[in-house]
């Protein structure tokens, strides 16, 4: 893009800065032999000569390629576990090493008016939904304060993870100094794109909230999510939807940054607590008051809109979603992949063209997908990484003793909700929460396969696309969202909803 020149003045100006974070899978890197990760893919179609734009791309937790440590006090204990690779990808031992790494590029790229893209597969994009909520919550270092990084990290994680009152107190006054005299807002992330996002992260398994995890406040955020995945280690981490339904909600965020004539510091971060939402924590004097207490007290003028929400379900296991499979091209990952560049395009991210149609992918601006490669990615075959055929060999023993071991985990319920629970897994796949919306490519291959009969969706055994949708249609508990031919979902509705 070239320069603009500013008629009034004769100025020459820069386009937007923008900022494009790419998070891959576990285990995921550079790779040549079709199975790479959607991660990777989108790297490779950005348009990298874009004026003004700089492109991040970080391999996968367990790939043993991260950056040196940065010790927190938080996370000692787990600097005692053993850091194999395989030790790695089960309990992400270096999830710190790489929630920094991107923070550090942003601290040296960003600059005020600068737009960020967050993309992120699998513990990759537990990382760029984790960033995006350091950056809301602990802002952004100065460029030349890098070695201060640390503190900030530190001071973010006790926060997040304090518990008693007093614990509480004491984190705040810590992260608020950290603010105050280190950071500057950043602003909203731009784009926050997620290829099921899981939490297998060795210290922040200890705490499991009461709610979904908080969903950070990007403008534009999109969750493409496993509807088949059963890997006990591999459960989802949701994000509350708005009301598919009804009115969107306004969204706060809980870190807008004060800039205001009466602010005592010009242009610096304020943390403003809220009276009435401690003693209403106090009072309850529960778990979920205390968390809500946490993140009500660090809310500040707040910055009102629509966030822009999808989070959709699609076929396949884990890397069925977010790619990495070794397969026939295109295989099933292509359908997220091409939903996921589709809704990046129309967020403003500019890619390249030839790339673009060399991993089939297209530009909704100017042109219509290719019907023959979706067809061909509804049909492609899906895999199941407990099998013994899935061709992982020790890796697949590993996950299999995992599925019975009475290990504490998240779980989240049919109410969307998590609770805590050490029941084995026993290879089952995940359950929906109501309100799920599922992707249309997931009725073709219900059509297209008769084998594939997915229990949490609750479905019966029709086998043609056509019975499939008449099913559908009269099933009270279900409704068609169709946004355009590839944003055509089924919404699993709650059951006193559907009575209605």
């Amino acid at each position: 893009m070239s320069k603009e020149t500013e008629p009034s003045e004769g100025k020459t100006t820069l386009p937007t800065r923008e900022l494009v974070l790419c998070f891959d899978g576990t285990g995921n890197t550079f790779r040549a032999d079709g199975g790479e990760s959607n991660i990777l893919k989108i790297f490779r179609m950005l348009d990298r000569t874009k004026e003004n734009r700089y492109c991040y791309y970080q391999p996968g937790i367990g790939t043993d390629v991260t950056m040196a440590s940065f010790s927190s006090l938080a996370y000692q204990a787990v600097a005692n576990l053993p850091t194999s690779r395989i030790v790695d990808q089960a309990l992400a031992t270096s999830f710190n090493d790489h929630v920094i790494s991107g923070y550090r590029f942003l601290a040296r790229r960003w600059v005020p008016g600068s737009r960020i893209y967050l993309f992120g597969f699998s513990r990759g994009a537990y990382t760029a939904r984790f960033l995006n909520e350091m950056l809301d919550f602990a802002g952004l270092i100065s460029a030349d304060n890098e070695e201060t990084i640390p503190f900030v990290w530190d001071a973010f994680i006790r926060w997040k993870f304090a518990e008693s009152e007093q614990e509480i107190k004491e984190t705040e006054a810590s992260l608020r100094m950290c603010r105050e005299t280190m950071c500057r807002s950043p602003g909203l992330v731009h784009f926050l794109g997620l290829f099921d996002t899981v939490n297998s992260v060795a210290e922040f398994s200890r705490v499991v909230d009461k709610e979904i995890e908080v969903r950070p406040s990007p403008k534009i955020m999109r969750h493409a999510v496993s509807i088949d995945e059963k890997r006990i280690k591999f459960q989802p981490v949701l994000f509350k939807p708005p009301k598919l339904f009804g009115e969107k909600p306004k969204i706060s965020r809980t870190s807008t940054w004060a800039a205001k004539a009466e602010s005592a510091i010009s242009h610096s971060p304020r943390l403003e607590g809220k009276e009435e939402s401690k003693q209403e924590g106090k009072e309850e004097g529960k778990g979920e008051g205390k968390r809500e207490e946490k993140i009500e007290s660090l809310k500040e003028d707040k910055e009102e809109g629509v966030q822009d929400f999808e989070e959709v379900y699609f076929a396949g296991d884990h890397s069925d979603v977010g790619g990495g499979w070794p397969s026939e091209k295109p295989g099933p990952s292509q359908i997220p992949l091409m939903w996921m560049v589709q809704e990046a395009i129309w967020a403003e991210l500019t890619f390249d063209p030839i790339q673009l149609k060399r991993h089939g992918c297209f530009n909704p601006r100017i042109e219509d997908y290719d019907p023959k490669i979706l067809e061909a990615a509804e049909r492609a075959q899906i895999h199941d990484s407990l099998g013994y055929d899935s061709g992982r060999g020790v890796e697949t023993l590993f996950w299999r003793v995992m599925e019975y071991l009475p290990i504490k985990r998240p779980k989240v319920g049919p109410d969307g909700n998590v609770r805590e629970t050490r029941w084995h897994g026993r290879g089952l796949r995940r359950p929906l929460p109501e309100e799920a919306k599922i992707h249309a490519s997931v009725l073709h291959r219900l059509g297209y396969d008769r084998e594939y009969r997915p229990f949490n969706l609750g479905m019966g055994n029709k086998t043609t696309v056509e019975e499939k949708r008449e099913e559908l249609q009269q099933l009270t508990r279900w409704k068609r969202v169709v946004h355009d031919k590839l944003c055509e979902y089924w919404v699993k509705m709650p059951d006193e909803r559907a009575r209605q």
